[in-house]
């Protein structure tokens, strides 16, 4: 499959040769100079084009694991013939962006580079709002305060339905098959950056709203603050915290990453003993491992921490995986480690090594989850490598290996789902309840 994709590639290259000879023709080798509107000659586009699609079939493991050789193929062609001698950088990366996601891989990306960073404030969308469910709330109105208000629902923007948007944006973002939750979290998070791509970053914005009763069509003010308010998510500041409540007999973990590294292990590590001493010399019953918000990280931190969970012996990655450590050998639990099924809250941007962890967790019914699907499953591609495009200098990462855990069982197509289901609406949002967690707690006390 792979082979007659690359034959197909290199025939497109050859044709599209002609096209760049005429192209060059009309455009030469002149460029416009204006920051993110920038546009640079129609052939340094194509090549660069022709080059991403090398470089992603080439390298990337498993290409057309969520999508067909035709399908990709078809997709190619159209984002292709999008190209033009007035495409901006902007546009561009929209097209590449459409076409590096398509193969649905999570460690798989394209953006601008460095040089691009920073982006004026006046061309980004100057307002911090979030999807719930397929509606789009303002939750800072910033400086346009004067005219709109937290919780304000806002139907279009210049002109788009906010449904048609999103659909938009989900299909640039990447993931780990046809996961949707992660996509959520990403443009919520940076629907400002998204929002502002799709328009190819315009001068103004204008966003339709109901309030009073009627349509209001408002022009916003360009942003000044782009700084989002702190959440309950945003408590535990050094990424790994403990809390512990004797009265309740509960003891809360929150991790918001597993990235500590080789030397770095140590730390991890040494925090987790700490807290399951803890919970072992004042008997605690009640376990909640909060994970939301944590994007990965090193597998030993995720073995080391199933390691105090599990009630029967694991092996964390399967034995077929092309990596030469001891996660692929039978792992025992540890002596000190908790006799219950904790507690443990999810959400979309728990990915890579948060997903294996998780798998294992589903597989072996080591724990019971709360809250939203994770963003990743019991499989994902990465040993990632970046590739720079030589004209329009965009940055390409491509994952060029598999990881997958021992829970085969599982579907590669979505995330681990919860066993409670808790998504917060839009006064939870506006009002900082963290609802997953009340949930629990609620849970933990019927229990």
């Amino acid at each position: 499959m792979r082979k007659n994709l690359i034959l197909l590639l290199a025939a497109f290259i050859f044709l599209s040769c002609f096209q760049k000879s005429s192209a060059s023709d009309l455009t030469g080798d002149s460029i416009t100079t204006d920051g993110i509107h920038k546009i640079y000659a129609l052939k340094d586009y194509q090549q660069d084009f022709e080059k991403m699609l090398e470089i992603l079939v080439k390298t990337h493991p498993q290409p057309y694991a969520f999508i067909s050789e035709d399908s990709l193929k078809t997709l190619i062609n159209l984002q292709y013939d999008k190209i033009t001698d007035s495409t901006t950088i902007g546009e561009f990366l929209w097209i590449c962006k459409s076409v590096v996601t398509a193969i649905n891989c999570g460690h798989t990306n394209i953006w601008l580079p460095a040089k691009f960073g920073d982006v004026p404030k006046s061309l980004l969308f100057p307002i911090k709002v979030k999807y719930v469910d397929s509606k789009l709330y303002i939750i800072e109105a910033k400086n346009n305060s004067d005219k709109l208000s937290n919780g304000n629902e806002i139907l279009k923007i210049n002109g788009v339905k906010v449904d048609v948007l999103r659909e938009e944006i989900f299909q640039h973002l990447n993931s780990d098959g046809f996961n949707e939750s992660s996509k959520h979290e990403k443009t919520n998070l940076y629907f400002y950056w998204f929002c502002s791509m799709f328009f190819d970053f315009p001068t103004s914005y204008t966003v339709t709203v109901e309030q009073n009763g009627k349509l209001e069509e408002i022009k916003l003010k360009e942003a000044e603050d782009l700084e989002r308010k702190k959440t309950f998510l945003d408590a535990c500041e050094n990424r790994l915290c403990f809390d512990l409540n004797i009265e309740s007999n509960t003891a809360i973990i929150t991790i918001r990453s597993f990235g500590y590294y080789k030397k770095n292990f140590k730390i991890f590590k040494s925090f987790v003993d700490s807290c399951f001493y803890e919970i072992k010399e004042n008997k605690i019953q009640n376990l909640v491992i909060d994970l939301r918000n944590n994007s990965g990280g090193d597998p030993f931190c995720g073995s080391y921490l199933l390691q105090h969970i599990a009630n029967k012996s694991f092996t964390y990655f399967h034995k077929d995986v092309k990596i030469n450590h001891g996660l692929k050998k039978t792992i025992q639990p540890n002596s000190n480690g908790f006799t219950n099924k904790p507690y443990i809250l999810i959400n979309g941007v728990c990915s890579s090594t948060t997903g294996h962890f998780c798998s294992i967790v589903k597989e072996n019914n080591f724990g019971i989850f709360v809250g939203d699907e994770t963003g990743a499953t019991y499989t994902c591609n990465d040993n990632s490598k970046n590739f720079t495009l030589e004209n329009t200098k965009l940055v390409m990462r491509v994952a060029r290996r598999t990881y997958y855990t021992s829970a085969t069982s599982l579907t590669n197509k979505h995330g681990i789902i919860p066993d409670y289901s808790v998504i917060p609406n839009i006064d939870n949002i506006l009002n900082n309840t963290d609802t997953v967690l009340n949930y629990t707690v609620k849970l933990i006390e019927e229990r």
